[in-house]
């Protein structure tokens, strides 16, 4: 080969490198680069020193456990490799990429110290033997994405109109509610001639008076408890108590709040949860004694001076 072949063939490859180098550094996602030996940094591009706030020069000082949140680095080690052994044991003494695409999930660590979550994409650096040495990862700082999940997964499980949670979250707190060692008492509300202040006055008027009826609740329960709106004019508070008598003490302060200021009349029902019971039984219970005591409404003793009712049933 002629030396003017060998100088054209080094300017290529020189051109190559330029340009994969340049590929790296303004990749549009954050792309970090870390050696398999020493789980050091190796590289970051621009993207990358702005994700985890850090400087170029500083790439070179990072361990893989800088970047990580608590717990993380372990996480990753130990799927890093499993991934290796996988690889290795396909390609049979030589690493074998999956050629699937390898999403997964993890809370990052910036430089200052605050974390993030994240999801990573990573792909194994092998030399010219087929070993592996090095590890390429793409990260994607999904906080905006994690945010917005958080707020699907609240209005999942609260009722628009009142904001209490509603029975799909009851359902997933039933595991909890049922432990052997819970102790539960079980308050359930329902609002007395409730149709007819739909009937008489129309239904935005009715979900005005559900918006203030569970505003009220939320005023005289703690924050460990669970109201529910089980459907219609019907309410349930689950607070825990160790024992009948403070279940039936923690009744009696609602009962007498619903005397000063309860913006609708109401009968209630309250049952302390029995070893083993069910939530569902817990609510039977409730409900029998709340039809035991049907005629028998909790009234606050003052009008509201913003009532519009007059005499009518409902909100006095």
């Amino acid at each position: 080969m002629v030396a003017s072949e060998i100088d054209s063939l080094r300017q290529e490859l020189a051109a190559l490198r330029h340009e994969l180098d340049d590929l790296r550094l303004n990749l549009p996602d954050a792309f970090v680069e870390g050696d398999l030996a020493s789980d050091r940094v190796t590289f970051m591009n621009r993207v990358a020193c702005q994700v985890f706030r850090c400087t170029p020069e500083q790439v070179a000082t990072l361990h893989a456990r800088d970047i990580c949140g608590d717990g993380e680095y372990e996480r990753a080690q130990r799927e890093m490799r499993e991934m290796l052994e996988r690889g290795y044991a396909e390609g049979g003494g030589v690493y074998k990429r999956s050629g699937h695409q390898d999403l997964r999930e993890f809370v990052m660590r910036r430089r200052d110290g605050t974390t993030f979550p994240a999801e990573t994409q990573s792909s194994i650096m092998l030399d010219v033997t087929g070993r592996a040495h090095g590890v390429r990862t793409l990260v994607r700082d999904i906080t905006a994405r994690k945010e917005m999940e958080a707020r699907l997964e609240e209005a999942s499980v609260r009722d628009p109109l009142t904001g209490c949670f509603n029975r799909r979250h009851l359902d997933r707190k039933r595991a909890e509610l049922e432990e052997p060692s819970a102790h539960w008492t079980c308050l359930l509300f329902d609002l007395v001639d409730f149709k007819t202040v739909n009937d008489t006055y129309g239904h935005d008027e009715g979900d005005r008076v559900l918006q203030a009826f569970a505003h009220f609740l939320s005023r005289h329960h703690r924050s460990d408890d669970i109201l529910v709106r089980l459907g219609g004019d019907e309410f349930a508070l689950f607070i825990r108590a160790h024992s009948h008598e403070e279940g039936q003490a923690i009744s009696k302060r609602v009962v007498e709040a619903a005397a000063r200021d309860s913006p609708a009349a109401f009968s209630l029902g309250t049952a302390f949860r029995q070893p083993g019971e069910r939530v569902s039984g817990l609510l039977s219970r409730a409900d029998q004694v709340l039809y035991a005591s049907k005629g028998l409404s909790l009234r606050p003793k003052r009008r509201r001076p913003e009532s519009t009712h007059g005499e009518k049933p409902g909100p006095s």
